[in-house]
């Protein structure tokens, strides 16, 4: 998460990574204010908040191809046959 290209306030930048840092305590199954680890696995959840890029915690779009529920809606809205996921 690149801050300082951001067109954003400081304060506003701030405010939104401290509330991130708030919302992902629990973030990855565990209590991360909590553990026994360093403090600063709660500080890379704010800015990296998939551990991995596996097939389960990556993208779906680079592993599988789907489309984006953005771009389903679109095409939804086009009227286009909109393909089903293969877990389907």
């Amino acid at each position: 998460m690149s801050d300082r290209n951001s067109k954003m306030p400081r304060a506003t930048r701030r405010h939104h990574r401290y509330r991130l840092w708030c919302n992902r305590r629990f973030h990855w199954g565990r209590d991360l204010s909590e553990s026994d680890e360093s403090p600063s696995h709660r500080g890379k959840v704010v800015d990296t908040p998939t551990p991995c890029s596996c097939w389960m915690c990556g993208n779906p779009r680079r592993h599988f191809g789907e489309k984006t529920l953005q771009e389903l809606r679109q095409d939804e809205a086009d009227g286009k046959r909109i393909r089903k996921p293969y877990y389907s």
